[in-house]
């Protein structure tokens, strides 16, 4: 393989398929992978990803009594990892994966749809944008992500958005 071809992904594209947006928690996602190619390359695996993150911007001013969050802005991710950016922590709250296929010889001009389902976690946060009691500004997204998975090169992704709700 030439030097730089190992610092580009491959020349391939990898879109998701669902029906709707809008999904509530304990509900699973069905849908299809889409993958398409214009070069020849080897894939270790193809699969899709969700995930949950949550984001605190700490350093508000509370904004009600004391007393227990809501549904929708308490915090369900563990508080033992996270990430920081200036004053917003931001804290993992659930990476799952199915993958759609194994090992893969793709070729050019590789057009092929892999059928999926994943389910979202019941008893997790749903998609939220506010301030807490507490005043912090909560932020809470969900995301799905379409992988294929390359031995030594970058992956191939296509990543969206979804809104959770509770039931």
């Amino acid at each position: 393989m030439p030097l730089f071809k190992a610092f580009k992904a491959p020349n391939a594209a990898i879109s998701i398929n669902i029906g709707k947006d809008n999904f509530v928690l304990g509900e699973t996602i069905a849908g299809d992978v889409l993958v398409t190619s214009q070069e020849e390359f080897e894939a270790e695996e193809i699969r899709v990803e969700l995930g949950g993150v949550e984001k605190l911007k700490v350093g508000g001013e509370p904004i009600a009594e004391e007393g227990s969050e809501t549904l929708e802005t308490r915090i369900y991710s563990s508080r033992t990892s996270y990430t920081q950016r200036g004053d917003t922590m931001e804290y993992p709250m659930y990476k799952g994966q199915t993958k759609v296929s194994e090992k893969l010889r793709i070729t050019k001009g590789f057009s092929q749809q892999f059928p999926f389902k994943i389910t979202v976690p019941a008893g997790l946060g749903p998609t939220f944008q506010g301030m807490r009691r507490d005043g912090q500004r909560l932020e809470r997204t969900w995301m799905l992500k379409g992988v294929v998975a390359v031995g030594e090169r970058p992956d191939v992704e296509a990543k969206g958005h979804i809104q959770v709700s509770i039931a």
